[in-house]
């Protein structure tokens, strides 16, 4: 507790008073001066006993969606998973409730709560504070992909005068986690078969034929269905084959050059993460020397979009490529660690393939797609 410059004039003014009361001998010059003092002491206990009683505390109310929010394309079923109230993308509108309430069910005030989250000022105050409690609302956006935390959390109170002051600090609070953005790839990229010369190892009975379709120029030989080739007397090939869970490794570098890129980077993931789950995927994501997806959390989408909307700004943590026979890097340089991680993979037989974000120069020995820092991507 401070006191205010008022205090300084309460007591002025009472001294002065006091003192024209003993020269002029005027008796109720000395009950005023008295009476100004003591309101000045009631203030102090007052202003005490209003910031003690005092609570507050700030938390998500709702999300109002961008025009360019994935929120639409998820499914209702998935939603089951999704973080509390709703969750946040980039780009939307967080709408905040900033609360006071009385610790003993009594009215009290005045009161201010105010915070921040990253470079914005969010204060609300009132001067009473019901027994129910008081809240304001307040809007924050459009957010940009990350946490969201409060800090320099602080409820101030006074007196109803003004003279003394209170300042109390809370500790930061955690908000919202606002997830990357993501569309759908598979209508907008051509995708590149990459024939391994190892077979991958695939579940099911691997003798029932699903579908089949002629010989084409391209095809790989090890896809011919003989048995059908010899009964229609041509070629055939295998359309598809039960095959077995495919498990995704999305390798993203640590350090891209910007955060525009790494916003771009972590789209781009996102995106491809989605298409995998759509398809009855899993997907597991890694970054060097930063704390990987943990293996337990594949299945959940919401679990990858979370740990991109962190990356890079991750705890450290020193792991192994994760394995899989399918992995996509996404670099802003082509000589980067995750295009090294990606080689490695492509040498055990994986699949794959990479992005490349803001790069002049291009990648050998890997398909890979460019893309610039717009979002969605053009057609």
């Amino acid at each position: 507790m401070r006191p205010a410059w008022r205090l300084l004039g309460a007591l002025a003014l009472g001294a002065v008073v006091y003192f024209y009361g003993a020269t002029s001998e005027v008796a109720w010059l000395f009950l005023f001066g008295f009476l100004v003092w003591c309101a000045a002491a009631a203030m102090f206990l007052y202003a005490r006993w209003n910031a003690r009683g005092l609570t507050g505390g700030l938390r998500l109310l709702d999300v109002i969606p961008s025009p360019l929010s994935p929120i639409s394309e998820i499914p209702e079923r998935d939603f089951r998973d999704a973080p509390l109230p709703a969750p946040v993308f980039e780009g939307d509108v967080a709408r905040l409730e900033l609360r006071l309430d009385s610790a003993d069910g009594r009215a009290r005030g005045p009161a201010r709560f105010t915070a921040a989250v990253g470079e914005i000022a969010l204060e609300a105050g009132t001067g009473l504070v019901p027994p129910g409690g008081w809240s304001a609302v307040r809007e924050l956006g459009p957010v940009a992909r990350g946490p969201l935390a409060a800090q320099r959390l602080a409820i101030e109170s006074s007196d109803p005068l003004g003279v003394f002051r209170t300042r109390r600090v809370l500790p930061e609070e955690g908000l919202a986690l606002a997830l990357p953005l993501f569309t759908s790839l598979t209508d907008n990229r051509h995708v590149r078969e990459v024939e391994s010369q190892l077979t991958v190892v695939r579940a099911g009975h691997g003798t029932d034929l699903y579908g089949v379709r002629e010989f084409r120029s391209g095809d790989a030989l090890r896809r011919i269905h003989w048995r059908t080739s010899a009964r229609r007397g041509q070629l055939v090939v295998r359309e598809f084959e039960p095959p077995g869970l495919r498990v995704l490794a999305l390798l993203l570098d640590p350090a891209p050059a910007s955060s525009a890129v790494a916003d771009q980077l972590a789209r781009l993931a996102a995106s491809e993460a989605w298409d995998c789950y759509r398809a009855g995927g899993r997907v597991l994501a890694w970054s060097p020397g930063l704390e990987p997806l943990a293996p337990w959390q594949a299945r959940s989408v919401w679990a990858v979009l979370e740990w991109l909307a962190r990356w890079p700004q991750l705890p450290a943590e020193e792991s192994e490529v994760p394995r899989a026979m399918d992995a996509i890097a996404f670099t802003d340089r082509p000589d980067g660690p995750a295009v090294q991680a990606l080689r490695q993979l492509q040498d055990r037989g994986a699949a794959a393939r990479a992005w490349l974000v803001g790069s002049e120069p291009d990648l050998d020995g890997v398909p890979f797609t460019r893309a610039g820092l717009g979002w969605p991507l053009p057609e």
